[in-house]
């Protein structure tokens, strides 16, 4: 029985949920730290997992890129936050917590591209009884928050949304999530199932835009359009990763430009 790693949160969750319902028991389903998902799909422990596309990136050669379904981002989701000190010109310095990852990238993609700066990231100290977060922003100009604990202190500071910053660069979603697996186990029924959970997810998802934007001005509703999650390739959001990869690469963030080449089972 194949088995899945992923690292349920509110945005993939409606996702989970759906591909449990479709696999049943064909499906063992793992819920882990984002870590220990990795961990697991790195040392051939679990079939499949979901996983930031860097994964993907870093190892395309090995693994399969599954189409069926993934998890992207529009508008400000107030989870990747870049603080900074009022009045500040330019940012030199980012600051952030844990390892880099995704988010740092993004960091550093949109205020190269966007802003014309060239900020360097410095790990910063997990925030403590000594060391607040607060306390540790002194010593940059920018601090990278992506959980509510670590911007406690920091409500006062100006602050930009970095996904809604790459929509309004972009107009293309930023993909967070993709399901990817070693392509000796991977099967068509598997593939099947993670297609169908992504086709439920998204049309929830769109039926949650339309109830938002439900009774407003039409003229308003075109240029804004409210933050929400996509669960499926469209072409835009086939686009967005693309785009992402093309960035990194080109500001040496990325060693190289992944191919998005989707999983297909071979002919009998």
């Amino acid at each position: 029985m194949p088995t899945l790693a992923a690292h349920s949160t509110v945005h993939n969750r409606h996702l989970l949920d759906a591909l449990h319902r479709v696999a049943g028991a064909t499906l063992t389903l793992r819920d882990c730290s984002a870590g220990e998902v990795d961990h697991l799909l790195a040392e051939s422990e679990t079939d499949v997992a979901l996983v930031s596309p860097l994964f993907f990136g870093k190892r395309e050669s090995d693994l399969a890129l599954l189409g069926g379904a993934c998890v992207a981002a529009v508008g400000a989701t107030n989870e990747w936050l870049l603080h900074f000190h009022r009045g500040l010109r330019d940012i030199r310095t980012i600051g952030y917590f844990g390892e880099s990852g995704m988010e740092a990238m993004l960091a550093e993609i949109l205020l190269r591209e966007k802003y014309g700066m060239s900020p360097r990231l410095q790990r910063l100290p997990e925030p403590s009884n000594m060391h607040s977060a607060a306390t540790l922003f002194g010593s940059v100009d920018a601090l990278l928050t992506t959980h509510a604990e670590e911007r406690a202190e920091l409500a006062s500071t100006s602050r930009i949304d970095l996904i809604d910053e790459w929509f309004d660069m972009t107009q293309l979603p930023l993909v967070r999530e993709v399901f990817i697996g070693w392509e000796s186990r991977l099967n068509p029924s598997l593939d099947a199932a993670v297609r169908a959970a992504g086709e439920y997810a998204d049309t929830a998802a769109l039926q949650g835009v339309e109830e938002k934007m439900h009774g407003g001005d039409p003229r308003d509703a075109v240029e804004a359009i409210p933050t929400h999650f996509r669960y499926r390739y469209t072409e835009d959001v086939i686009e967005g990763m693309q785009v992402f990869f093309h960035m990194a690469f080109a500001y040496g963030l990325h060693r190289d430009i992944p191919d998005i080449v989707f999983w297909e089972a071979e002919e009998p």
